[in-house]
Order: C-alpha cells, then structure tokens, then sequence
C-alpha cells in the first residue's frame, strides 16, 4: 500500500510545537524570560494543537477492529517502547551512580508499570500525551460511528468536555488520563472538521494567514491564563477551547503557503521520537552543564542545552528510526489480523 504524502506545513507544525514542549520542559520559565504572560500565551496552542492534527487525519479504516490496531501500532506501542527505553536508561544511570559511589537512586521493576496508574512518572513524564491521545482518538471514533449529524457530534463533544471540566473543578481524576482526554476532545473535533470543510487544499486566501496570527497574538498573550492539561489545572471555560481554537487556526492558516523546510518538516515528521526521548538527553546535558561546567541556570544555559538536545535528536531519529521501525510508529507492529509476523 502506498504511503500517504507527506503535507509539509503539517510537519512544520508539529515541528514548532514539539521544539516549544522540548524548551518548556528545558526551562518552565524560559519564555516568561522574554515575556511576563508568553508561556500562558504559547500553552493555548502548544499541547492542543497536537490534538488538533491528529483529528485533522482521522480516518474509520475498515471498522473497529481495523481503527484499533493502527491506533495501537502509532501510539500505544510506541508509549510501551519509550517507557521501557526510559527504564534501561534509568538502569544505566543506576549502574554509574553505584560505580561512582553516588547517592542509589529507585530503579525497582515497578517503574515500568507505574505510567499506567500514576498521572506523574519522573522517568520520563511527556509519554502522558501518547496515553491521552490515544483515549481521545477512541473516544471520537466511538462518537462519529454512531452519530452522524455533524451538530450532533459537535454538542456531545461539547458536553464530554463539560464533564471533563467538571472532574477538573472538582478534583476527581480518571485512570489512564481519562479526564485529561475528555477536556481535550474539541482541539481533535476542530481538526476533524477543518478537513471536513475542505480547508486542506490550497485556497487564494493563505497568503493571509500570517496577518491573521499577527491580529490575534495580542489579544491571546493578554488574555491567557495559565493551563496544565496533564495534571487538569484549567482556566475558564472560554479561554480553555476560545484562545486554543483561535491561536490552533491563525496557526493552521499561517503556515498553509510554507513549503518543504529541511530538518525542521524532518522533526516536525518524527515529533513522536522527539516527545519520547528528549528528556532522557537534556537532563543529563543540564546536569553535565551545571555540575561539571559550573553554568548558573538561566538564559543561556537553557539555549544550549536546547541547541544539544536538538542536535542529538538527529542521530536519535536515525538510529531509532533505522533499529526500531516497529516500535516508533515508522511500521506497523500488528499486522491485519492482529499477527506480530
């Protein structure tokens, strides 16, 4: 079967917001650096805008089953993969800190399981997103199999989110990012509905696009409010989906002209490899810098531990890529019929 064609501003997109989560994850305060409210400002899209592209290639497949096992091969296989690979590293570090006589640090077979119940693994915490995504994706196409009315399916996500909004206030969390993944099934319908309405193909509008993200950063930079999906810490009801929805478009809109960009459409395609790596290379560069370098944290020090992190990304990419298609989401794991084979 061929292989769908690669949408180049799409990967631009995924690239800009898996380089953002990397420096946010870097440094929390990094761009509040540049600017008291623009972290606020960046997370109205950041995350959401994940959601937003996958709904953007939702498909049905050949039914239920079909659905499953490609979603289970693209994110549920790849979640498996990284947490054991953060594991292994978590063994190695064991290893040089009992060679080095350093303080031991928890290495027990419990961690491998502990992303499944816990909302926090300090191994490598980002592989959240993949749990979530992969609920949401089920969780729609649940929802478009037996609601066909366009509206229809845009008032029950609606009230799926009101829920999730609910748990948030009230403090109850779902297992296995449940709640987490029903506060962010409108940024996935958004997406599914920008491809209903055609609005993938080139139009004479899209050299627009860039004055519309223009008009709009002010008014989102002054508005947002500070927004955790992961552990369900949500601002008001409207700026949660109204700022998203409005900075995810002007976004969209804006990049639609832009054609193939080197090395960033080729992170932006194997974002997937970057969220589930990228903490196991900056923390040891940061700890490298700081102890061994004797850098202060702050500005620079987060620049260059993002420039490394990035650039080690590329070999990362390769290697994993190349050794471990079917556990990256580069091939299929199961085969039709569910066989490994």
């Amino acid at each position: 079967m061929m292989a769908r064609e690669r949408i180049a501003y799409i990967d631009f997109m995924k690239c800009l917001c898996i380089m953002l989560i990397v420096m946010y994850h870097i440094d929390h305060e990094f761009f509040n650096y540049i600017a008291p409210n623009l972290n606020n400002a960046l997370q109205a899209f950041r995350l959401p805008m994940y959601y937003f592209i996958s709904g953007i290639f939702f498909k049905r497949y050949n039914g239920f089953a079909d659905f499953t096992r490609r979603k289970v091969n693209n994110i549920l296989v790849p979640f498996v993969f990284f947490i054991v690979l953060a594991y292994l590293v978590r063994l190695l570090e064991a290893a040089c800190r009992f060679a080095a006589g350093a303080d031991a640090i928890d290495f027990s077979p419990v961690r491998l399981v502990e992303p499944f119940y816990l909302r926090y693994w300090e191994v490598t915490t980002p592989l959240w997103f993949l749990l979530s995504l992969f609920w949401v994706n089920v969780m729609f196409y649940t929802l478009s199999r037996w609601v066909k009315h366009r509206g229809i399916i845009v008032l029950v996500t609606a009230l799926i989110a009101a829920l999730g909004y609910g748990l948030a206030v009230q403090k109850i969390e779902l297992p296995l990012m449940l709640d987490t993944s029903m506060v962010a099934l409108p940024y996935f319908v958004l997406g599914w509905g920008v491809t209903r309405l055609g609005a993938l193909a080139p139009s004479r509008w899209d050299n627009w696009g860039w004055l519309s993200l223009l008009l709009v950063a002010l008014p989102i930079y002054w508005c947002a409010d500070y927004m955790n999906l992961h552990f369900q810490i949500l601002p008001a009801f409207w700026k949660l989906y109204l700022l998203p929805f409005v900075a995810i478009l002007a976004l969209f809109w804006a990049c639609k002209p832009l054609s193939y960009i080197p090395v960033f459409c080729t992170y932006g395609r194997y974002s997937l490899i970057i969220l589930g790596t990228h903490p196991l290379l900056f923390l040891p560069i940061r700890s490298f810098c700081i102890l061994r370098l004797g850098m202060e944290p702050g500005v620079m020090l987060s620049l260059i531990v993002f420039v490394l992190t990035m650039a080690l990304e590329w070999p990362m990419i390769w290697a994993l890529k190349t050794w471990t298609p079917r556990f990256t989401a580069q091939e299929p794991f199961f085969k039709e019929g569910w066989k490994c084979l």
